[in-house]
């Protein structure tokens, strides 16, 4: 059996957990298994997991700890109360407790609508007070706008430094996607400066709002946000 690597020792590379309605499967609207296709294409190795229940998301939290990989990345539906599955739904408080400590040295990203706001955000620093960051969208957010924006994330942040993802670099490539993509993202991290609070860098808000033809509607063929 293979040892569990100590909380401090990452490998800088990705672990993808995603949950979506059946309707999500059938249509094949299933943003992180694009992700994993092509960061595979791009050389990495990344770890892909399809879960329908919290019953599973508990194991596969598990198995994400185990691997040691820095980056969670989640693709589900959400609010601002819920995580929501194929079958059934998470509170914050519960999704925070089944990952508790397992954040810690990593980043979280979410690709789920509303998930970008501070009490989803401090939920999770709660229970993995050593973690890195966790980044979202603020708002209803698409397939055609999801599959696009987090492998364009990957590669930028990747084509900069293969092997961390500093904090500057995460800022300067947010603030371009989020434009490109009409796309607005939160960034949540631990601010030493101020006494360890956890703070908050927004993005894309203003660009959005700004937008000649903002992207408020799904493409022809995709019927619903993704929330």
């Amino acid at each position: 059996m293979t040892a569990i690597p100590p909380l401090q020792l990452t490998q800088p590379e990705t672990f993808i957990l995603e949950s979506l309605t059946v309707d999500d499967e059938t249509n094949q609207r299933m943003d992180g298994r694009v992700l994993y296709e092509v960061l595979r294409l791009q050389g990495k190795n990344p770890i892909y997991y399809y879960f329908r229940t919290q019953v599973e998301l508990i194991k596969f939290a598990e198995i994400f700890r185990a691997s040691g990989y820095r980056y969670l990345h989640l693709s589900c539906h959400g609010d601002e109360q819920v995580l929501q599955f194929t079958f059934g739904q998470t509170t914050y408080s519960d999704f925070s407790a089944i990952f508790e400590k397992k954040l810690n040295n990593r980043r979280l990203f979410i690709s789920g609508c509303s998930l970008g706001n501070e009490v989803f955000a401090k939920a999770v620093f709660e229970k993995s007070g050593g973690m890195y960051s966790v980044t979202a969208p603020t708002r209803k957010v698409f397939f055609s706008q999801t599959s696009s924006f987090w492998p364009a994330f990957y590669y930028m942040m990747h084509a900069w430094d293969t092997e961390t993802m500093k904090r500057e670099r995460l800022s300067q490539v947010l603030e371009r996607l989020t434009e490109v993509f009409e796309m607005p993202m939160a960034h949540f991290f631990r601010n030493t400066a101020k006494k360890g609070i956890v703070d908050c860098r927004q993005f894309g808000d203003i660009a959005v709002a700004e937008a000649l033809v903002p992207a408020k509607e799904a493409l022809p063929g995709e019927p619903q946000a993704k929330v």
